[in-house]
């Protein structure tokens, strides 16, 4: 370690509570990992206590890895396709749990760079339009950017068409998006608008896609929520893997402010340092305030008492790209983009077996079978397992395929369409090794507050770990116990949803859990 470097740098910095992940990763980057005597060094700069500081390196899984690290994702997708290997081949490589490229299958990164480079979509969709990205703000002007910012409707109008679009929150948990702007709008005083691009959940891409290919549209959207609602300081929440769009997004950010389309308003990153749970909208404000990204009790809801305590708009970016076209051709041309009674469409992650994985934009209502043949290229494999919308969502059996993506069409299998993150599996790759692996990530990815999902998600990883080799270490009683426990009483999504895929896993592949009811009998017994 460089120290006069490191005193240097750390002297410069700013000492606000808030700014204290943006310090971290700013000596990260420029000095290296965060040791105790660079954290300790921070503390005293901004007149933290140590311990407080400590705690925060210790939570963020990117805060002690070198900035050059090679890193292979392992996720469910990955692992699939020969992230083991690759990680045993690879010397020095770090394991993670997703690096938000399952495109790639298995993904690899060298410092910011992938290997492979990333690819793209060709597709080209009737609101995001993904098939040709902005390389500059000139670009998105040209193509009817920026109408809706330069002459803003009104906020009553603005609501209104968000509500008549139908248009939810597209991160996975699908509140309705004019509802949530009308919240905001009521409370008094100071607001803030904060992107969640914290975009963590295994197979999810589309974020980054935006990001990468329409950056403009996102900070265009993100600024007129801000104006609509009289907030004057925004934020972006970026997820550390994401390089690329960092960098796209903070030049489209210089381009609005030097075309002067962002007087009198502060749009910022914020950028994470690997914690999926900070894709929590409540643990993410936690962590742009300078501790660990651990969720909030609700209510109140961030709508109401949110970032620094004030009202919060808190929008996904995919929801916020949709926006433009919902207010320029209103909420109802976007709501007939729907089929099958579905409003509206959104943008699809499909990885796996399939010919051509990558980003699409394709009606609500959709199946999957309709995904992968008329976007995809068609299955590489017959099919034994599909994700319909990313690890929490829940793993179907391939009679799903041909079920709408909504929440409707999912209900009788017990699932919902979540992230819009869909993953087609091989019958090579048994649903008993997704599900032990879909676990895995729980388990590593929980924050350890709630009890429940600190334990349960680790003892049931361990189970069907132990289930693969036909072993049972713990009874289905006691299953159905943990789960239960899990989802009434866990704080957040992490814990409340973990227990879908397995009890989509236990209907639907029956045979995998026999050793389950063996173990029943001999504790009767």
């Amino acid at each position: 370690m460089d120290v006069l470097r490191a005193t240097a740098l750390i002297a410069e910095l700013p000492v606000e509570r808030t700014r204290l992940l943006d310090n971290l990763g700013s000596v990260r980057r420029e000095v290296g990992p965060i040791t105790m005597e660079l954290s300790d060094a921070l503390a005293d700069h901004m007149n933290i206590r140590r311990g407080e500081v400590h705690e925060v390196v210790s939570f963020y899984s990117f805060l002690q890895v070198p900035t050059d690290a090679v890193r292979v994702c392992t996720g469910p997708v990955c692992d699939c396709f020969g992230a083991r290997d690759l990680l045993a081949s690879t010397a020095g490589a770090i394991e993670v749990a997703c690096l938000g490229h399952c495109d790639l299958a298995p993904a690899m990164t060298h410092g910011d760079e992938i290997v492979p480079d990333v690819t793209h979509s060709t597709n080209e969709g009737p609101a995001v339009g993904l098939g040709s990205g902005d390389a500059t703000l000139t670009d998105y002007e040209a193509r009817g950017g920026l109408a809706i910012l330069r002459e803003l409707p009104s906020l009553e109008r603005a609501v209104a068409e968000l509500k008549a679009s139908g248009l939810t929150g597209y991160g996975g948990a699908g509140f309705p998006t004019g509802v949530k702007w009308e919240a905001v709008s009521r409370e008094p005083g100071r607001r803030y608008v904060v992107v969640n691009a914290d975009e963590g959940e295994p197979g999810t891409i589309k974020d980054r896609y935006v990001m990468e290919l329409r950056p403009h549209l996102m900070v265009e959207a993100t600024l007129i929520a801000m104006r609509s609602l009289d907030a004057s300081e925004g934020y972006i929440y970026l997820r550390e893997e994401y390089a690329q769009s960092r960098a796209r997004l903070a030049g489209a950010i210089e381009e609005f402010r030097a075309a002067g389309l962002m007087d009198g308003l502060s749009l910022e990153l914020v950028i994470g340092a690997g914690a999926y749970i900070a894709g929590e909208e409540t643990a993410m404000l936690e962590s742009m305030e300078g501790r660990r990204a651990m969720p909030r009790l609700k209510p109140p809801f961030p709508s109401q008492v949110g970032y620094l305590g004030r009202p919060t708009l808190i929008q996904n970016v995919e929801t916020l790209a949709h926006i433009p076209a919902i207010l320029r051709n209103g909420g109802e041309w976007w709501a007939a983009l729907g089929t099958r009674g579905a409003s509206g469409s959104r943008l699809w992650s499909l990885t796996g077996a399939v010919h051509r994985p990558g980003c699409y934009e394709a009606p609500n209502g959709v199946t999957t079978r309709e995904l992968v043949e008329e976007f995809g290229g068609g299955f590489t494999d017959d099919v034994g397992a599909v994700v319909p919308g990313g690890a929490a969502s829940g793993i179907l059996p391939p009679a799903a395929l041909d079920a709408p993506l909504t929440r409707d069409g999912l209900r009788e299998y017990g699932a919902g369409p979540g992230s819009a993150a869909v993953q087609v599996f091989p019958t090579s790759y048994s649903p008993l090794r997704l599900l032990a692996e879909t676990m895995r990530f729980f388990a590593e990815e929980s924050c350890q507050k709630c009890t429940p999902c600190r334990i349960g998600n680790r003892a049931l990883h361990h189970v069907f770990e132990e289930l693969e080799t036909g072993e049972a270490v713990m009874t289905r009683e006691k299953v159905d116990e943990w789960l239960l426990a899990m989802e009434k009483t866990s704080i957040c999504g992490l814990g409340q949803a973990s227990p879908f895929p397995v009890r989509n896993a236990m209907t639907h592949w029956p045979e995998f859990f026999a050793p389950l009811g063996e173990a029943n009998r001999a504790a009767r017994s």
